[in-house]
Parts: C-alpha cells; structure tokens; sequence
C-alpha cells in the first residue's frame, strides 16, 4: 500500500514537472500556432505520451490554453492566458532588481525590462550595490538582478552560487567609469588625499583599489552616489564615478579624469542578468522573453530622446 502511495507521489510530481516544461514552451507561442506532436514532447521531455496528455489536461483545466483539432493538419492553439501559463511554471511574478534610474542608461534598460516583460506578471525593484543585489538573487527574493559583468564573474568566483543568464554587451550597464577630482591641477591621484570608496559596489570599489595602488591615501566611506556632493562639500578630493551621470547633469566644475586601460576594461561597462545557479526554467523563460538587440534599442533611444523613459 505504502509502495502504491509514493508510486502516485512520483507519476504525480513528474506530471507537475512537465507541466512545468510544456507551459514554459507555450509561453513563446501564440493563438494560432500548431501544437508540436506528443510525440515530440515525448522526446523532448524524456517521459511517456500519458504523461505528457495529462500536463496538457492540467493547463486545460486551468483555461491556460484552449485547444483546437484541425484533422490531419494537428492541434493548433485556439486561446491562450501567458499570465496562467506563469503561473504554472513559476510561483510568483517575475521579479528583477538593478541598480537605481539616477543615469539615462539606466531609465533606457528599466524601460526595456517592462517592454520585453509585458505579456507577462513582471516588477522590477531599484537598489543601489551590486553586492546587496546579488544576495538577494542568491536567496531566492528575486528572479535576477541586473550587475555589471565585472560583479557577477567577481562574485561567482568568491563562491556565490549564481550565473549569469544574459550578457547585454560594453556600453550597455553605463558607458564607463571615471575619476573625478576637486583640483584641476591634477590629472591622477596623489599622496595625502581622501578618496570615496563604496564597499557595497564591488565595481567601485575595485576600480578605486586598482587607481590608489601604492599611494598614501585615506578611503572615506561614502555611496558611490554621494561622490559629486561630497566633492563639492570638500568632503573628499577625489572619486570614481559614472561618467554617464557627469554628462547628463554638467557637472562642468570637476575634473574629469579618463581611467587608462591597465585601470579599467569592458567588464564593468558591460549589463548582465543574473540568476540563481541552475534555475534551468528561469533561464529559458528570460532568453525567449528578452531580446539582446531589441534591449539595446531601447537604452540607445533613451539616451538619445527618442525614447521617453517608461518603469
């Protein structure tokens, strides 16, 4: 009997685990579409025909999807809910979580995420480090966070159990760090002087640490984004900072100093998405939903004004 009960448990989890699946496949389908065979579901998924017939009779049940026999030219797909059809492959509604809109780049890529996220139950969250943003991935609180690739390969290797899912290309996270000074006398950092730094942004942070190598300086800690303001309050002399902000306000009394390559590379300005380690569902839900060209678009007609920000 008790042989019976956990045989009804396994055929009963394996139906939900395909049910899963095949709602995931659904999602990037519309009214219309022909229905793959069982056949292919079969091979696809690895399971038998009934099983694959009773995850179908669950997402009919539940009005995800209605089906249409057309003969000898298959099933096709009469109605489909995407919204039911989440709810069948995920617990919630899509959360990310990226960095806070202070830079046009920034209010280009939150608008591109609800754009690309639309047929679908989808939030996004703003926090500033990405140390603070990974964490939350990392404990299931959100779906992805948006980081810089430099964060997310810098983070993986410390041992966080996270990948990333989607890689944007350079320019996409920002178009790249600088440094910003107080004096225009000088065009590097000098002995003596006092230097933000922002432990909870790991690209921030690794940037200041490469610049002071072998100086005498003091680290003041400060957010990243209070630099500006602490410059200008003669809180600090100097600090790393996105240059796309510096453009954006015409902060035209500091000195901006370019970084040179052994200083800085790609990494921190390139966008990535990343999620928990292993979320193979996840992963292939945001590369169906989300179009890397199309994201890129969007940021570009932001920036340019072509575009009003939408998040």
């Amino acid at each position: 009997m008790n042989n019976n009960c956990m045989e009804a448990g396994k055929l009963y989890q394996k139906i939900g685990v395909v049910k899963n699946l095949l709602a995931l496949d659904l999602m990037s389908r519309n009214p219309g579409d022909r229905v793959l065979p069982i056949s292919e579901y079969q091979d696809k998924f690895g399971v038998s025909r009934g099983t694959i017939q009773n995850a179908f009779a669950c997402l009919k049940e539940c009005n995800a999807i209605t089906l249409e026999n057309h003969g000898h030219q298959g099933t096709c797909i009469k109605e489909i809910d995407y919204k039911k059809l989440q709810e069948n492959c995920m617990r919630r509604e899509i959360l990310g979580i990226m960095p806070l809109p202070y830079s046009v780049t920034y209010e280009g890529f939150a608008t591109a995420m609800y754009l690309q996220f639309a047929p679908l139950n989808f939030n996004m969250a703003y926090a500033r480090g990405a140390v603070g943003r990974i964490e939350l991935v990392e404990s299931g609180t959100y779906h992805f966070a948006v980081c810089s690739q430099y964060a997310a390969e810098q983070s993986i290797k410390e041992g966080k159990q996270i990948e990333a899912a989607i890689n944007f290309g350079p320019g996409s996270f920002l178009s790249r760090h600088v440094l910003l000074m107080s004096d225009s006398r000088y065009d590097s950092i000098q002995d003596g002087m006092r230097i933000a730094y922002d432990s909870s942004s790991i690209d921030q942070s690794c940037i200041t640490r490469n610049i002071i190598h072998g100086k005498k300086v003091t680290l003041v800690p400060i957010r990243a984004q209070q630099t500006v303001n602490a410059l200008m309050d003669g809180i600090i002399d100097a600090g790393v900072w996105n240059y796309d902000d510096i453009q954006e306000h015409k902060h035209e009394s500091l000195n901006v100093v370019f970084l040179d390559n052994f200083e800085y590379n790609n990494l921190f300005s390139t966008a990535v998405m990343v999620i928990r380690k292993e979320e193979e569902y996840l992963k292939s839900l945001l590369k169906k939903y989300i179009s890397v060209p199309k994201v890129v678009e969007i940021i570009n007609e932001v920036r340019e004004k072509k575009r009003e920000p939408y998040f």
